[in-house]
């Protein structure tokens, strides 16, 4: 004979199962003292919040960290004396005209006045395109066809983030009459507009997911007041986490994205955290309306635990970001963890408290149409019931196909290619990659897919002859390659040159005046004592695969080649250059990747063993995500490396950005972990509570149905959000986050989950006696209700 629980309601779980745990006692002081603990959360996040008056101190994202192709840079701009802090940076003016040329005063008068605010400034040095002479005047202008073209460099002497700023502050005083075409491009004008549309398409994210999100609370709660306590914990919690994030930049390296991932992950998770607890508030509530202390004590045992060991699941995954030095992915770590981390806090103790407070009032208001019913008693009876015994009768049957499914769509990932984003990340339509391709197109010589070859001779002559026969023979050995198109440097002066004309132009004294000025233009644009480059333009984009295997293939054979040349013992060859910085923070990835995978999956086995106490389901659990994740990875390479969906979304297709794989990663099995858990919790409470494996899962996945489809339909709206941004990393953010999240709380949840757990039965529940003694409050098969039965017998 089954025996009812205390409340006379078989769905029920036992309060005496979980009297004396420390999640119940934690809600019996949340609510014996509810109104100090609100009082104490509210003055937290003003105190974390006032953080921001410090104002932010970021660093930069970009050409940063102990890498080879920024050690590069800076030596040249060491030894060129190129900028006084970081290098110079600024922007290119291209102006075109159909009819004038810059020797025209209309010409330089419109000019001069575009450009006049920036004349102005201290920091800023103009170079005008009708100022250059010589060779460097080809360099800078050319006639065409279509009329003619000039590039005006403004050069700003400071450091990156100080010249993106002056940029962007005086931007819009750029303006040209209509007969004159212009573009701001290159340099600190891409890097703004990289910086300044990502914001823009953050603040228009949550616009669009915003109110959709609250639509949705609202269908899954029924009541205004219920929907709006997530909302509120969500934006203590990104008030909270932005605080703490602006104090750590002003003491720390952090960049400005910290503060983008808190409110793209800080948020969801805040709202799924509140979700559960108030919908198991309202449940226990509604079994003993009169009880709210033993309400907010169960709240906490059971979905707050859950959230506990949810959140701290999320932060692993995020933590993974930590481990990938000379990346921009450290900082995205900071930020989502300490989202996570407060969020889950927040939703642990000050949300219980606001609801001991307000007792039944938190059912007040106006159902709302078409919302959710708040069940007290749903065993077996329910949508998600029904899935989940219809899956579990043949589990074969729907396993395998889903399989197939899941694995097929990740297939093309195997054939991704990663690279960082350069400027065909921006819509094709924006200025400053227009003028950028432009200029490619004009000056091939000036192309942006160039390898820098930087050499220190360290202390010896570059134009001793040695060393200049030996860089001519290289040089003319690299334009063989079929990779390269042209190349630059002071040991080929002029395409066709042999190794005695080279040495004989650079020692002989009997030169033309135009010869000799040509030959000290060459001399002051690649020699500064014992340090020179050269300029090898590579074929193709320069986030192709050919780009990145050239400049290993430099590195490669470098010790070869520089052991031919007259050096000292501290000489250097390092090659710089986009394809260059892109192949070393992909390389830099590659190699914490083992580190950061491990600290992942074993944190997360662990932590989730030490929940359900189970061997067996923390590993299916793992696999189960990656699974999902997988999936959404290949159709990532298939929409945006294959460029199927480029005419609907905007894009050009390119390679996958090299860091958004790792981002996704660690988002997505965290968050994936983060219902896997929520789920799993409620399974091991059915199964604590019946004993009965195929009943627990079919009451678990009932119990925890609607409230995680809620959830993951707002993370899907707030991640479709980004997907519309008008730059392709967001876009690969946004959409691969969105399947991934989609997939796995509909096929992995509902066919996956079920299925695997009816066959692996009640071994499902197996874990070593040994442990079960090290980790004590393990219950018996069947908790108290087993024991009742025995005793009603």
């Amino acid at each position: 004979m089954r025996r009812t629980g205390l409340c006379g309601m078989e769905s029920s779980t036992d309060p005496r199962m979980f009297e004396g745990r420390a999640f119940y006692k934690l809600g019996e002081f949340t609510h014996d003292h509810r109104k100090k603990v609100l009082a104490f959360g509210i003055l937290a996040c003003f105190a974390m919040a006032s953080l921001m008056s410090m104002g932010p101190d970021w660093s930069e994202a970009w050409g940063e960290g102990d890498l080879e192709s920024v050690e590069a840079i800076s030596i040249k701009n060491n030894a060129f004396g190129e900028g006084t802090v970081e290098g110079s940076h600024g922007f290119v003016l291209l102006v075109h005209h159909s009819t004038l040329n810059d020797t025209s005063e209309l010409w330089q008068q419109e000019v001069i006045d575009a450009l006049a605010v920036f004349a102005a400034l201290p920091d800023v040095n103009i170079e005008y395109s009708w100022d250059a002479v010589g060779d460097a005047r080809s360099e800078v202008t050319a006639e065409r066809d279509d009329g003619f073209w000039a590039q005006n460099r403004v050069m700003i002497d400071l450091s990156r983030k100080d010249a993106k700023s002056l940029y962007g502050t005086h931007t819009d005083s750029i303006e040209m009459d209509s007969g004159f075409d212009s573009w701001q491009t290159d340099g600190t004008a891409i890097e703004y507009t990289f910086d300044h549309r990502i914001e823009e398409d953050l603040v228009k994210a949550e616009i669009v997911s915003g109110p959709l999100s609250l639509i949705i609370l609202a269908i899954v709660f029924g009541t205004l007041l219920a929907a709006l306590l997530p909302v509120g914990v969500g934006i203590l919690t990104v008030l909270s986490a932005m605080g703490v994030t602006i104090w750590l930049s002003n003491v720390t390296d952090v960049t400005q994205y910290a503060v983008n991932i808190i409110s793209l992950i800080g948020i969801g998770v805040s709202i799924d955290y509140s979700l559960f607890l108030v919908n198991r508030f309202r449940e226990e509530l509604g079994r003993n309306p009169d009880d709210i202390r033993t309400a907010t004590a169960m709240s906490v045992a059971t979905a707050g635990k859950a959230v506990f060991f949810s959140g701290i699941t999320v932060a692993i995954g995020l933590m993974g970001m930590l481990f990938f030095a000379n990346t921009s992915l450290p900082s995205l770590g900071i930020g989502g963890t300490l989202a996570v981390t407060i969020a889950m806090i927040y939703s642990l103790i000050v949300l219980p408290a606001v609801l001991a407070i307000l007792g039944p009032k938190i059912n007040t208001g106006r159902k709302l149409p078409f919302s959710f019913k708040v069940e007290t008693n749903d065993d077996g009876d329910g949508v998600w019931a029904r899935i989940a015994n219809t899956v579990m009768e043949r589990p074969w049957a729907v396993l395998i196909p889903t399989l197939i499914i899941l694995l097929g769509a990740g297939l093309p990932f195997f054939q991704a290619e990663f690279s960082l984003a350069n400027r065909d990340a921006l819509p094709p339509d924006d200025e400053s990659r227009l003028g950028l391709d432009r200029i490619d197109e004009i000056w091939p010589k000036s192309t942006s897919n160039a390898a820098l070859v930087v050499i220190d001779f360290d202390g010896t002559d570059p134009l001793n002859e040695t060393n200049l026969r030996t860089m001519h023979r290289w040089l003319v050995s690299q334009i063989e390659d079929e990779r390269i198109t042209e190349a630059f440097g002071y040991a080929l002066p002029q395409i066709g040159m042999n190794e005695s004309t080279v040495v004989e132009y650079w020692t002989t004294e009997y030169l033309t005046p135009e010869q000799n000025a040509t030959r000290e233009y060459l001399r002051e644009q690649f020699i500064a004592g014992d340090v020179t480059y050269v300029v090898l333009a590579i074929d193709g984009p320069s986030t192709s695969v050919e780009s990145h295997e050239f400049v290993a293939d430099i590195r490669e054979d470098r010790d070869d080649f520089t052991a031919t040349l007259i050096t000292g013992e501290d000489s250097s060859l390092k090659v710089a250059g986009f394809a260059a910085y892109s192949l070393d923070t992909l390389w830099a990835i590659q190699d914490n990747l083992p580190i950061a995978m491990a600290f992942i999956l074993i944190a997360t086995i662990v932590l989730i063993f030490i929940q359900v106490r189970s061997v067996l389901i923390p590993i299916k659990a793992i696999v189960m995500n990656i699974l999902s994740i997988s999936a959404s990875f290949g159709m990532l390479v298939f929409v945006f490396q294959w460029g199927y969906g480029a005419d609907l979304l905007n894009f050009t297709p390119q390679p996958i950005e090299a860091t958004n794989p790792v981002i996704m990663f660690c988002i997505v099995f965290g968050l994936s972990m983060d219902y896997e858990v929520l789920m799993l919790s409620r399974i091991h409470e059915e199964w604590e509570r019946t004993g009965d494996n195929t009943l627990a899962v079919a009451n678990g996945l009932q119990k925890t149905g609607r409230l995680i489809t809620g959830a993951a339909a707002i993370m899907v709206v707030v991640f479709s959000a980004f997907g519309l941004s008008s730059i392709i990393i967001l876009k690969q953010i946004g959409f691969g986050l969105a399947l991934a999240i989609l997939l796995d709380a509909t096929i992995v949840r509902a066919l996956v989950v079920p299925a695997t757990m009816r066959l692996m039965g009640d071994a499902n529940w197996w874990s070593p006696k040994w442990l079960d003694k090290l980790l004590p409050g393990k219950a018996p098969h069947g908790g108290l209700e087993k024991e009742d039965e025995e005793s009603e017998e």
